[in-house]
């Protein structure tokens, strides 16, 4: 083999270690399914999504798709209760703080406001009467909740159906739930992105189409989860 060719080879093995997940597998015994989001940097607004998947824990992961992201407008923190090892300088993640958690989280309800049909998740359409609170004083702090079915305890909460698209499309992202520790975080979702320079207060956006192709793909049944970290 002519030597352009074996670094050619040796270049595309490299990169395909590079953005694998496989690192992590320990972590994600019971899921088939792992969005895998790396940022350049902790305070990178911008970063990549790969979508892995896998018929069983004895199979190899295979990659379906990637895309860009951005992330908060500070970059990542860390989630305290994390089971991954992670950069000890990296920042604890906190209320306000316009940092995504880097760690590894669950993922819940798929939101719209429309009624989306054959999705293989459990899913919620949403109105202006559907909150997300992220009053730290709140009995609810970091739920979604019906404000018309609620006795109102909190002052500060996020509005499910926006004037823009940004949750036109979204999933609930499992951070800081069961229990829901006050001041740790809340509200975090993954959602349509306003723009590719444009960083959220804490979420993961994409564009409105990947967004769409990540919600049809995602299965319940393969319990996928979010992995996001400061990567190479």
């Amino acid at each position: 083999m002519k030597p352009v060719l074996i670094l050619f080879f040796c270049i595309l093995i490299i990169f395909a270690k590079a953005q694998s997940n496989s690192s992590f597998n320990q972590y994600v015994p019971n899921s088939n399914q792992v969005l895998f989001v790396k940022t350049p940097s902790a305070s990178s607004i911008k970063g990549k999504m790969f979508l892995y998947e896998r018929k069983n824990d004895k199979q190899s992961w295979k990659l379906r798709d990637s895309f860009a992201i951005t992330v908060g407008r500070s970059g990542l923190a860390k989630d305290a209760h994390t089971a991954i090892p992670l950069n000890n300088s990296l920042p604890l993640k906190h209320e306000g703080d316009g940092k995504s958690p880097s760690g590894i989280f669950k993922l819940w309800k798929v939101f719209s406001y429309h009624n989306l049909q054959h999705l293989k998740m459990p899913f919620v359409q949403v109105d202006t009467n559907f909150y997300c609170v992220d009053d730290v004083n709140s009995r609810y702090y970091n739920q979604l909740v019906l404000a018309d079915t609620v006795a109102k305890d909190f002052n500060s909460f996020e509005h499910m159906k926006l004037n823009s698209n940004g949750y036109e499309y979204g999933v609930w992202v499992l951070y800081n739930s069961n229990p829901a520790i006050a001041g740790n975080g809340s509200c975090i979702f993954l959602h349509v992105w306003s723009d590719e320079n444009t960083p959220t207060s804490g979420c993961t956006a994409m564009a409105k189409e990947n967004m769409l192709k990540l919600i049809y793909w995602l299965d319940s049944a393969k319990n996928p989860v979010l992995l996001q970290v400061v990567g190479e």
